[in-house]
């Protein structure tokens, strides 16, 4: 049941001509930061991983950072008025 939902809403999404010339770069930039961040936080609630100690945390601070600069460039760009 869950799969069929899975498909109907992705054919949903593909056919529908209009997603993503409204939302812009920017939305999916946080579309992206919000998976990342599900997953992250899932691994070290299900998975037992400890995804918050040594070199997981180095990487998720490096991570956390490249998603803030990204967020900021396509801010800027899309504040003077480029596509």
């Amino acid at each position: 049941a869950v799969m069929r939902l899975l498909k109907v809403f992705l054919c949903f999404l593909l056919s529908n001509s209009r997603v993503g010339r409204k939302e812009g770069l920017l939305a999916y930039v946080m579309a992206a930061f919000f998976v990342f961040m599900t997953v992250w936080y899932g691994l070290r609630a299900f998975g037992g991983i400890a995804m918050f100690d040594g070199v997981l945390l180095v990487v998720f601070r490096c991570l956390l950072g490249a998603f803030a600069v990204g967020l900021g460039i396509v801010w800027y760009i899309k504040r003077r008025g480029g596509k």
